[in-house]
């Protein structure tokens, strides 16, 4: 969806409540200007659900971008291609221009909510308004820092398309300070704890946790992913594949949402064309022989389907909903309890018990047979090896693979087998868009590039 000077709104006569199901049934009705659109409760309402709207069209080239940059998915017309190289041009197909959509309509509402004056909107709705709008704004300039590194740094609304032309890139460590104050204002201000289609307390302390390692704060790491892995409302749920066959299960702390009337084409790139697909991604063969090995894989095999015409051929399931229902996963409860192995066995005293105990509780939902036992004598470089082995087949399908090895500084070892150009770190960030460029003095490109 272009942003052209308008913010597309839904359902302006919307009732507030902290139900998922107003959202999940949200239909777009009206465009208004951004110019004096946020003057009451309806309003400031569905600009917010016009930060989420843009979210489910930009969310899937976020996750088509990490997938293939990594080596678990690649393209099936190319399958020799492991690893891609990328340039300015194709810009490996990540959203620049998406981001800043976000970010513009959640600047909208961080500026104008507080100052609307309207007899029906509680100081704690405003307050959860806003807070999801700083959520929001942090989860896009993460996800643009994993991306290309440090990015222009935005946080005044703008009737302009290009909001970003004229500001200078900041740096990744300043890009970061973003994010994290967005994020602390987020937990201040956000008191909604259980929509999973939202951004809610736990959404937070999720995406903090995540934060905290990328930024190797292993302590903090360790809190936030705790909060959530100590609280009821969020399970390891099983078998494996209830939390992408049902919805919003306990399983999940954030999903970006689909409905019949508003419906996703995604599935049509995972599945093959005996379902009805066009299978335009597929997993990689050495992914595929792990998942399959009961001792690797064990539940998680049947995230793959096996073609009948091409036995060889196997095809992704998690986004295989034909109704266009199949939500992407943006947070979930088993990310946190790697992040919070990870973070125990880096942190200056490790409590390798507690990071094997954190990787047993992943390792026994899937049903495979556990690398470790509590007992067992073992030594941080085994944890670490275990918790990338779990991330790359828990995770699999779900943008994480790529930023994994970078952050961890074995992708020149690993994606540099595949492709030499990946031993390069210049490739361990993305291009910004040629043509964001040419039309933007004030934006670098990327060294390299």
């Amino acid at each position: 969806m272009r942003y052209q000077s308008k913010i597309y709104l839904l359902l302006i006569m919307l009732i507030w409540t902290t139900s998922c199901s107003d959202l999940l049934d949200l239909q777009p009705e009206a465009s208004v200007s951004d110019e004096g659109v946020i003057s009451d409760k309806k309003t400031s309402l569905a600009a917010l659900y016009g930060i989420y709207d843009n979210i489910q069209n930009s969310y899937t080239p976020t996750l088509t971008a990490f997938n293939l940059a990594g080596d678990n998915v690649i393209s099936y017309a190319t399958p020799t291609i492991i690893v891609p190289d990328r340039n300015a041009e194709d810009n490996g197909g990540a959203p620049f221009a998406a981001f800043y959509v976000t970010i513009n309509r959640a600047n909208f509402i961080i500026k104008r909510v507080p100052e609307v004056v309207d007899n029906q909107l509680t100081d704690a709705e405003r307050d959860q308004i806003v807070g999801e709008a700083y959520f929001l704004r942090a989860f896009a300039y993460f996800d643009l820092a994993r991306f290309y590194g440090g990015v222009q740094i935005v946080t005044e609304p703008t009737e302009r398309i290009d909001t970003h032309k004229g500001t200078k890139r900041s740096t990744l460590a300043e890009t970061y300070n973003q994010v994290l104050a967005d994020l602390d204002k987020a937990e201040e201000l956000i008191s909604g704890e259980t929509d999973r289609s939202r951004a809610t307390k736990f959404a937070v302390y999720a995406l903090k946790a995540r934060f905290f390692l990328y930024t190797e704060q292993w302590e903090q790491a360790e809190e936030y992913a705790s909060k959530t892995i100590s609280n009821s409302n969020f399970s390891l749920v099983k078998p494996f594949t209830t939390f992408f066959t049902d919805r919003l299960s306990k399983e999940s702390i954030f999903e970006v949402v689909y409905t019949a009337v508003d419906a996703s084409t995604y599935w049509r790139s995972w599945l093959s064309t005996e379902d009805g697909g066009n299978q335009t991604y597929v997993p990689e063969p050495s992914l595929i022989a792990d998942l399959l090995d009961p001792a690797k894989g064990g539940a998680r095999k049947n995230i793959l389907k096996q073609s009948v015409q091409e036995p060889e051929l196997y095809a992704v399931q998690l986004y295989g909903k034909k109704d266009g229902t199949s939500s992407l996963f943006a947070l979930r409860i088993a990310e946190q309890y790697l992040i919070r192995a990870e973070a125990r066995t880096k942190k200056s005293n490790p409590d390798i018990e507690g990071a094997v105990s954190d990787l047993l509780e992943v390792q026994s939902r899937a049903e495979v047979t556990p690398l470790f036992t509590h007992n067992a004598v073992t030594t941080v470089e085994d944890v670490l090896v275990a918790i990338e082995e779990e991330r790359r087949l828990e995770l699999a399908f779900e943008g994480h693979r790529f930023t994994d090895l970078i952050r961890t500084n074995r992708a020149a070892e690993v994606l540099g087998s595949y492709n030499p150009l990946l031993k390069e770190p210049y490739q361990w960030v993305f291009p910004i868009p040629a043509s964001s460029v040419e039309k933007d003095p004030d934006l670098e490109q990327n060294k390299g590039y």
